[in-house]
């Protein structure tokens, strides 16, 4: 028997059943599942992945602020913490300084969260004049901080 289509009417005078146009409504709600179990898994992954990053730029801006320093004490044979002032592009970390004693032979530098980032779990990172590195967040190994994990 020879088939040949003309206008959807085959030969044989059978109509050809259109092709199914368009989604179910279960497809549809299989397909919107699927998008809420990957956002749900997504989106703390990625919002602990920017906290690790913002946390490398305090790191950052702490051992610039710490040459700094050293540059100064190697020139006048103090520290200075009026100067080396760095902020950050992103303005998730405030530097600051603290100074133990009056003549200048030790400074604290201090990066302390602003805004989303005081989520991260650790917290302050500070760094001193021996390299001393610590976090103040809640039970948290500073080395990891200082490392980026």
């Amino acid at each position: 028997m020879r088939t040949c289509c003309l206008a959807g009417i085959a030969l044989t005078g059978r109509l050809k059943s259109p092709a199914p146009l368009g989604m179910t409504l279960v497809e549809l709600i299989i397909v919107v599942a699927v998008i809420g179990i990957l956002l749900t898994v997504a989106v703390p992954s990625y919002r602990t992945y920017m906290l690790r990053v913002h946390r490398t730029e305090a790191v950052r801006m702490l051992l610039q602020a710490s040459m700094c320093q050293e540059r100064i004490h190697a020139r006048l044979g103090n520290y200075d913490t009026s100067q080396c002032r760095l902020n950050s592009g992103q303005q998730q970390y405030q530097l600051s300084y603290s100074s133990a004693n009056e003549q200048g032979q030790t400074y604290l530098a201090i990066a302390t969260p602003n805004g989303a980032q005081l989520a991260d779990a650790c917290g302050r990172l500070s760094l001193d004049q021996n390299g001393n590195r610590s976090a103040s967040g809640p039970a948290m190994d500073s080395l990891k901080c200082w490392n980026g994990r």
